[in-house]
């Protein structure tokens, strides 16, 4: 009997031990309104599209957009036809 309530606290104690780490564990996660209320050091999503002469993805950042379409860069753009300034 005694080796049963042994293990039975041991179980209990590990038990409340994992959740208090449970606990912590979301706690240092941001929630969705800190997220939301700024990005202070973080990246915001940026578009990704397709390069119209090549087809390789890129951030609208890093392309150009030549009369409405998009080019992974300059070279892209005068290869396909545009004219660059």
């Amino acid at each position: 009997m005694g080796r049963i309530l042994f293990f039975l606290g041991l179980a209990l104690v590990g038990w409340i031990l994992f959740k208090s780490w449970q606990r912590k564990q979301l706690d240092e996660k941001p929630s969705v309104d800190a997220k939301q209320k700024g990005n202070i050091g973080r990246k915001t999503q940026e578009e990704i599209l397709p390069c119209q002469h090549c087809g390789a993805y890129s951030p609208m950042s890093e392309g150009v957009m030549m009369q409405g379409r998009f080019y992974c860069g300059m070279e892209h753009a005068k290869a396909a036809g545009e004219k660059v300034h």
